[in-house]
């Protein structure tokens, strides 16, 4: 059986403590790991405290001062915590979170969610490397089937620790009972079958999506292809090409970082070069962006090594 572990959630609101439920209920157990359980009292294996309210704050500095430790949670990113965990609450930075609790090594470094630092290259590699997208014939990550439009009528994901998903490609849109961020990165890097997406009548569809959210696809092929890998660039975006957007995701005006990468590629074309002299963004940020533009259907570009064109 997996050892449970009691994670004590300080002055979060009850949105936040939804996702947290909703990741943990995701997390906990699998592959004989821990299973978790959330509480808003002290005294768990791992404390997290938000700290934007003032009797947040003040809890954080009290623990720290006693010499516990304590994750802070919040929306200013020079908040002085050793640990902090950056609002909005971003599912692969609190798994990761959970992950190194549960060893018993925590990591040093701010937990973001959105990249780690880069790893030094060595002069003869490429910091630039290519998504493994299928690691069978017919098997992608969902991100690539919407990109190449593997499902043409309403389908149903079900596929192994995937929920309930619909996806209707003529109206471009899907539905799911639940919130987007409690969709784990890892189920998003995972290729599965075009079988996956089981067809559904439309009278049985109408049955299905009762009680769930319309949702626009656009939302689902951005996330998804932001999610689809880490520190992978998509294979037709590498090599001598230049990019530039057809408008600026409305997904990246939400987020600093990629809000920087928007605005340059906005006004491009540019290299991938380019791109990170002049955003000062990591690579791990850099691909994962232009990878969702991609699926998006917004990034354009140019293989300027190649006569054919796409501006």
């Amino acid at each position: 059986m997996p050892e449970q572990m009691v994670l004590s959630a300080l002055h979060v609101g009850p949105k936040d403590l939804m996702v947290m439920r909703s990741l943990l209920n995701l997390a906990g157990g699998r592959d004989g790991s821990e299973s978790w359980s959330i509480t808003d009292q002290p005294g768990g294996d791992i404390t997290l405290i938000d700290v934007d309210a003032e009797p947040g704050e003040d809890a954080w500095k009290n623990l720290t001062h006693r010499g516990v430790v304590a994750i802070a949670m919040s929306r200013k990113k020079d908040f002085p915590a050793t640990y902090l965990l950056v609002k909005p609450l971003r599912s692969r930075a609190f798994l990761k979170l959970l992950t190194a609790a549960a060893s018993g090594e925590m990591p040093t470094d701010t937990l973001t969610g959105i990249a780690d630092p880069p790893a030094t290259a060595s002069a003869n590699d490429s910091i630039w490397q290519s998504i493994d997208i299928g690691e069978q014939v017919g098997h992608f990550t969902l991100a690539e089937h919407l990109r190449r439009q593997s499902w043409k009528k309403p389908v149903v994901i079900t596929y192994p620790g995937w929920p309930l998903i619909l996806i209707d490609p003529g109206s471009g849109a899907w539905f799911y009972d639940g919130s987007i961020s409690d969709l784990a990165p890892p189920m998003f890097a995972q290729p599965m079958p075009s079988s996956a997406g089981v067809p559904v009548s439309s009278a049985d569809f109408v049955d299905r999506i009762e009680g769930h959210r319309q949702r626009p696809l656009s939302e689902l092929k951005w996330f998804a292809g932001l999610a689809q890998a880490r520190g992978r660039l998509h294979p037709d975006l590498l090599g001598d090409v230049q990019f530039m957007l057809t408008q600026v995701p409305a997904e990246a005006t939400r987020n600093e970082s990629l809000h920087v990468l928007a605005k340059i590629l906005i006004r491009g074309p540019v290299t991938l070069e380019e791109l990170a002299e002049r955003s000062e963004q990591p690579p791990e940020n850099i691909m994962a962006f232009l990878n969702a533009c991609y699926v998006s259907g917004k990034l354009l570009i140019n293989k300027t090594s190649q006569q054919a064109a796409s501006f």
